[in-house]
């Protein structure tokens, strides 16, 4: 959903735009100096966004030159800030805020764009009182998602900075515009990455550039599940986990209870991963999600299945199943159960955890910018 201004009789419903097709911010080196974690993990959601197939650049402009951070200077910044309690949303339950001047006007023209990161991010989970933000991603287990208690600031500022190139919230699609971090895991590394909606609405407001645009595709463990909604009057998508299915479409049971809680919910310490019960020699559906956020609309494909003693899914496991798909850019993300059986050999053991995966384009016949979102998994256990 593209963002549109909202003054009456000057510019309302008309779309945010940039006549530059450049959004170029500077950091404060006072709440992000040059030299840390949040720096290191801005510069890599500035790199990330960039991996969209549209005309529209995201550059980074250096570090402030200490002439003053705030809003409508005529200079797009980002620094951390206590966000004040504006809406009943916002305050502790506000990871961040972009604001720009579109809406100042009459062509809904954004010259600027500012995003603040929220210093007091402390919702009611454990560890009480602390912010609730990762800058990290070599640590899964951090992740709220994966039984941790942060969310992580490289997709956080990567959503901010689609509200800076005119993008709104989305709550009828998996993405990044929603409410949830869009992310793809395969073992113990997670990626933030830009995904097919948001590529989708980055290319209507800016098309294709010839020179910069790549393809990019994707398979994730993750599903839209519902949507709720926000302060601003819109609504947010919600993620969950993807399913493995019995051969007549029923979801098998787990071996814990996975459960995903909201936001201001407990960390899921004790079952952090859905690990579904199956049989030897059953068959079985593997529920993934598959994204084409790359400049060709239409792209075939080749996707392969993994049985894997680990949950980082590899050539090197043993393939049950290569398929070919066709990956469409329409908007909305594909999610959709294989049909595989599990293996009733003598290396297959009863009582031992496994990992029922895919991986996507797995001869690299696809030139894309970034590899490292196109293998995912989902746990099961032998009976």
């Amino acid at each position: 959903m593209q963002t549109t201004c909202k003054v009456p009789f000057f510019n309302a419903g008309k779309k945010k735009h940039w006549t530059l097709k450049q959004y170029k911010p500077v950091i404060d080196p006072i709440t992000i100096p040059l030299i840390s974690t949040q720096y290191t993990a801005l510069t890599s959601a500035i790199a990330r966004m960039n991996l969209n197939p549209s005309s529209v650049r995201y550059v980074s402009g250096g570090l402030d030159n200490r002439d003053g951070i705030g809003l409508f200077n005529n200079e797009s910044e980002i620094w951390f800030a206590d966000l004040p309690m504006v809406f009943p949303l916002d305050g502790p339950t506000t990871i961040a805020v972009e604001k720009s001047d579109s809406d100042l006007s009459p062509t809904c023209t954004a010259t600027e764009s500012d995003n603040r990161i929220n210093t007091k991010y402390r919702l009611a989970r454990a560890p009480v009182g602390s912010n609730k933000i990762q800058y990290n991603l070599l640590a899964k287990n951090q992740l709220f998602e994966y039984g941790g208690s942060y969310e992580n600031f490289t997709s956080t500022v990567m959503h901010e900075m689609g509200h800076s190139a005119g993008l709104d919230h989305e709550g009828d699609v998996m993405n990044l515009m929603g409410g949830d971090n869009l992310i793809v895991t395969n073992g113990n590394v997670f990626n933030p990455y830009i995904g097919e909606d948001t590529a989708g609405g980055l290319i209507a407001l800016y098309p294709p550039s010839p020179i910069t645009a790549k393809e990019e595709v994707s398979v994730s463990h993750w599903r839209l599940s519902t949507k709720k909604s926000n302060s601003a009057g819109g609504f947010y998508s919600v993620h969950y986990r993807t399913r493995i299915f019995n051969a007549a479409g029923v979801e098998l049971l787990k071996v814990c209870s996975y459960t995903k809680p909201n936001s201001d919910g407990s960390p899921i310490t004790l079952c952090p991963e859905p690990i579904y019960k199956v049989n030897k020699g059953q068959s079985v559906k593997l529920e993934l999600t598959y994204e084409n956020a790359g400049k060709t609309a239409t792209l075939p494909a080749t996707v392969r299945y993994y049985l894997s003693t680990d949950n980082t899914i590899s050539p090197t496991d043993t393939l049950l199943k290569t398929t070919a798909l066709s990956f469409l850019r329409n908007n909305s993300p594909s999610t959709f159960s294989t049909a595989l059986v599990i293996p009733n050999t003598a290396t297959v053991l009863r009582g031992k955890n496994y990992w029922l995966g895919a991986i996507v384009d797995p001869s690299n016949l696809i030139t894309e910018s970034f590899e490292g979102k196109n293998a995912t998994y989902v746990g099961i256990k032998v009976n």
